[in-house]
């Protein structure tokens, strides 16, 4: 009783509050993180939260697209609180799960693809990681260029996954490719083989369908690697392929961007430079309320939305973003 009731004033307090600005709210997968062979951290919620939270931000928040952004970025950023609904990598629950709610809410988001998992059986380099550690025959890990070991627990494997992805983010002294072929051989994971079950990304077909619904598209690379760690030449035909493809497959203009793993450590000044090159914005997954009037249109924060979180909980979390934010512009 005491909980619900604090909870209740917690959710008020951050209604009462929250200062105008732009509020990018990202997800990943929707559904049940346990059911998964794969990263259960990419989930940010279920289905029946994903409920809540649409009719939360509805309430609270004047809902935007990518089209209205050009002109809510001229300027109007503090008129109003502007919520702006994205996905990334494109999954296929996107479209099973979270595309049907967002329909029935009468609500549109933009899903940013990476591209070469599109209508492809491939699994990403996350998934693939999640899937050696939570198979793995050892209770410790430690690459070669990594500096410490990481202990693995089987009691909790989401928190295992989730310290090797961490170290394996900020590594920049292997390929992914490298990376993959020494934890294999390192996990000792029984079977090369991964999970053959139901297809993880949508399709093109259900793209284009999302498309001709209101759904808005961007690019997130081809092969979702961390550009900070590839080549200039690397990074310009990822940033120029995915968004030419995706183009071309649902006939629509791309003008938005985001980037894969989007720490303030996974893009560059370098990378950035050849983002303006070929689209309009690009989002970061760095956290935060965009409320600046000069605001970086290339490094826009998002607010993570994770560990299946109920509207409530989504309302404390944006509370906590905002007062981290007034301690640092009191402090500076």
């Amino acid at each position: 009783m005491l909980t619900n009731v604090k909870h209740k004033l917690g959710k008020l307090i951050a209604n009462a509050v929250l200062p105008n600005g732009l509020y990018c709210f990202n997800y990943h997968r929707i559904g049940e993180a346990s059911l998964t062979e794969y990263d259960p951290n990419v989930f940010s919620c279920d289905e029946a939260n994903f409920v809540e939270h649409i009719q939360y931000i509805k309430k609270h928040f004047t809902v935007v697209t990518l089209d209205d952004l050009a002109e809510i970025l001229k300027g109007k950023i503090t008129d109003k609180r502007y919520a702006l609904i994205t996905f990334d990598d494109g999954y296929i629950d996107n479209y099973s799960k979270a595309f049907p709610i967002l329909l029935e809410n009468k609500i549109s988001a933009t899903f940013f693809l990476a591209t070469n998992f599109i209508n492809n059986a491939e699994i990403p380099w996350w998934d693939r990681i999640a899937y050696l550690v939570r198979h793995a025959q050892v209770d410790e890990i430690k690459l070669n260029n990594w500096p410490d070991r990481i202990t693995l627990s089987k009691e909790d494997v989401p928190t295992s996954i989730r310290k090797v992805l961490d170290v394996v983010k900020i590594n920049n002294g292997s390929t992914i490719e490298e990376i993959l072929i020494e934890l294999h051989q390192k996990l000792q994971t029984p079977n090369s083989k991964f999970c053959d079950q139901e297809p993880l990304f949508m399709t093109w077909d259900m793209a284009r369908e999302m498309s001709a619904a209101g759904m808005e598209f961007g690019s997130q690379t081809c092969s979702h690697r961390i550009l900070s760690h590839l080549s200039i030449e690397e990074q310009d035909y990822e940033a120029k392929t995915s968004k030419e493809l995706i183009e071309t497959e649902l006939n629509t203009s791309i003008k938005a961007f985001a980037y894969p793993v989007g720490g303030k450590d996974s893009f560059t000044e370098e990378t950035v430079k050849i983002i303006k090159k070929y689209y309009q914005v690009s989002f970061s997954f760095i956290s935060g309320i965009n409320t600046s009037k000069q605001l970086n249109e290339f490094s826009i924060e998002r607010i993570s939305v994770d560990s299946n979180c109920n509207a409530t909980q989504l309302s404390h979390k944006l509370l906590k973003l905002f007062l981290k934010k007034l301690h640092k512009s009191v402090w500076k």
